[in-house]
């Protein structure tokens, strides 16, 4: 199969896209818009895309490219934890510099600091392998070993364990889930912009005994107007029917994005954690 995805080579997307399509033929692009274009007009069958992690939340650029289409949709999807690795061209190296991509320089604020030099931000973190220089400790994924000429040097060298990315694979046809109940995602655009409305949206949940885990708010381009990204676990095919039909009775539109088998975890370590904010408002 020929399969897009969000590179460049080496990047936690490619590590899903082999989880996801082993032995396909695996090409890295810019975005997930032109991974998932590609895919809606044919020119590819599927693209692995990242859709959520326990750290930040959905990732909007790909529901956003989702929206933007006609046929496509998550067939497939996989986590990944977000673990880092640390590379040099030779395991006896003496750091000078430490190179990766922002966020993950950022995520391993510790280590870095620990070695006492200063930081190059490269624009990923394969790149920071890819582009290498003697003296230089490269911060990547633990899949840079097996791409890159590089020696590993330490692992696991985040600040807090257990992140974790969800990704999606995006086709046009569809396909039957494997798992016994799933979450469904729809978008949905609300008949009226009015009071209730939304509320009027939301009740057949409850109904069916699904629990709406997530609800996204997306404006439409020139109004007030919004549609809701739904994410309902506890689904199954009858469920989905009955959902779609009742979801259809309250919008102008709705339309299902995709299918998520996989269940991650609750927070970037594991474990729930309320927000201070709140914390300290119920306290």
């Amino acid at each position: 199969m020929a399969i897009g995805y969000l590179g460049p080579e080496g990047t936690f997307t490619h590590a899903a896209a082999r989880q996801l399509c082993p032995g396909g033929d695996l090409t890295p692009l810019a975005t997930q818009a032109q991974a998932i274009a590609r895919v809606e007009d044919g020119t590819l069958e599927g693209a692995v895309v990242p859709v959520d992690n326990t750290v930040n939340g959905v990732v909007l650029p790909t529901w956003d490219a989702l929206l933007g289409t006609t046929r496509s949709r998550i067939v497939a999807d996989t986590l990944v934890r977000v673990t880092f690795d640390a590379y040099a061209l030779s395991a006896d190296v003496v750091p000078e510099v430490v190179v990766s991509h922002p966020h993950a320089l950022a995520q391993c604020a510790g280590y870095v600091a620990s070695l006492g030099v200063p930081t190059r931000a490269a624009s990923s973190t394969a790149e920071a392998c890819a582009s290498l220089a003697p003296g230089e400790i490269a911060i990547a994924a633990p899949v840079c070993a097996e791409l890159y000429p590089v020696a590993t040097i330490a692992t696991r060298v985040e600040d807090g364990a257990g992140a974790t990315t969800h990704f999606g694979l995006v086709a046009r046809e569809d396909r039957t889930p494997g798992a016994e109940r799933w979450t469904s995602v729809f978008a949905a655009l609300p008949a009226r912009n009015e009071p209730g409305s939304l509320a009027a949206l939301l009740a057949p949940f409850a109904d069916l005994g699904c629990n709406l885990e997530n609800i996204v708010a997306r404006p439409v381009r020139g109004t007030s107007d919004y549609v809701f990204l739904l994410f309902v676990a506890d689904v199954d095919a009858e469920r989905e029917g009955k959902l779609t039909e009742m979801l259809g009775s309250h919008s102008t539109a709705v339309s299902l994005l995709g299918r998520l088998e996989q269940t991650k975890p609750s927070g970037p370590d594991g474990t729930p954690g309320v927000p201070a904010r709140l914390a300290s408002a119920g306290a």
